[in-house]
């Protein structure tokens, strides 16, 4: 039997040895060359400036938060439908998750309801790009600049996806990546924060190293220039220790020569699922806004056939290993989350009927066409 895995790491092994060995062999494993070096290649490839690397996208969202102020009695504006990595930090700082609907045919927090539970104690909106699609970033962007409350971008699934061509970065005030061991870049684990101002990304190098900002004070080795420890580490800029490390940043390093073919792959098979189910009666793509270009962590779609089991459909094509399922479910269903109650039909609606579906570059155009095909079949039977 052919298996079709929802997900698979890419890794250059070779390339990545060698990488490593660099690192093994100088006896400096902490924050120098490679994780310098690695921070230029990924600004570069994503078109950006002021991008920090951190140690996971939980971290970068953390760092996002605190710079937006999130302590106790604030409040943070959020979607559910999401990894809880996205919503963990603001309950750990102290924060309130305040749950807004999204529109279920996009899985995007809708801006409507966003501005609808937006109160004086707000200091953040958080968007989710869904399997590696944008929110609608104009609408969102807007809202936020008019209400002078900073966006927050989780864009773990959405490595080099765009917004009118341009990085989703130059859409909101703080956007998060994912170097995470399933993602399209993968370091092991990692992640890096962009920061549309100048200040904030300054702040950014400080916190993510106790509140030192190690950037400033050691050289590209990592090695310290002058008195170690000389600069002061100001109130209200206490830190955490969230810098990445030389090791996986050479195991990132290794896989970037192989990023455009990696997302160019998951942009043909993002396609041929959406042709192969334009005209069905049973599974209906998600809605990409036009001004978006997906990166197609996976990809997602609606079983829009009531007659249809969804759950027995799953079961059926992982029995014969096609790896489909859930790969979120809604923040809101955990008994962790229990205190911050929402109406949310928007969400229900989506997570009744959601499924994804293996998508990545180790699958050809015509696996993904064999795939739904079965989808199809399956569904007439479940």
């Amino acid at each position: 039997m052919t298996e079709y895995p929802m997900f698979k790491v890419h890794m250059d092994v070779e390339a990545a040895l060698a990488e490593l060995r660099t690192v093994l062999e100088s006896g400096f494993v902490n924050e120098g060359v490679q994780v310098s070096a690695l921070q230029r290649a990924v600004a570069e490839f994503l078109g950006v400036k002021q991008l920090v690397l951190t140690n996971s996208c939980t971290s970068a969202l953390t760092l996002a938060l605190k710079l937006c102020g999130v302590a106790p009695g604030s409040e943070v504006v959020t979607t559910p439908m999401t990894c809880v990595a996205t919503n963990t930090p603001i309950d750990n700082l102290g924060g309130t998750v305040v749950w807004a609907d999204i529109d279920p045919e996009t899985a995007s927090i809708d801006a409507g309801d966003v501005e609808r539970r937006l109160t004086p104690a707000t200091r953040a909106i958080m968007c989710v790009a869904w399997a590696g699609t944008p929110c609608d970033l104009d609408a969102l962007d807007t809202l936020a600049r008019r209400r002078g409350v900073p966006l927050i971008h989780d864009a773990a699934h959405a490595f080099g996806a765009t917004w009118r061509g341009r990085p989703l970065s130059d859409f909101a005030d703080f956007t998060c990546y994912s170097f995470q061991a399933i993602k399209h870049l993968s370091c092991g684990d990692g992640g890096a924060l962009i920061c549309r101002d100048p200040e904030a990304f300054v702040l950014a190098r400080k916190l993510k190293w106790f509140g030192y900002d190690r950037d400033a004070h050691k050289d590209e080795r990592g090695e310290w220039k002058g008195q170690r420890w000389s600069a002061d580490i100001e109130a209200g800029e206490i830190g955490f220790k969230y810098n990445m490390n030389n090791i996986t940043a050479a195991i990132g390093l290794a896989q970037m020569p192989h990023l455009k073919r990696i997302l160019d792959q998951h942009r043909r098979n993002g396609a041929a699922y959406t042709e192969a189910f334009r005209s069905s009666t049973i599974i209906r793509p998600l809605r990409v806004p036009e001004p978006a270009v997906s990166s197609y962590w996976v990809y997602s779609a609606l079983v829009v056939d009531e007659t249809v089991d969804r759950d027995r459909l799953l079961e059926a094509l992982n029995a014969e290993g096609i790896a489909a399922g859930l790969v979120h479910v809604p923040n809101d269903v955990y008994t962790a989350f229990g205190k911050y109650g929402a109406d949310l039909p928007g969400v229900r609606r989506f997570a009744d009927r959601q499924i994804s579906l293996p998508c990545g570059w180790w699958l050809s155009e015509e696996d993904c066409v064999k795939i739904a095909a079965r989808v199809h079949t399956l569904a007439r039977v479940a």
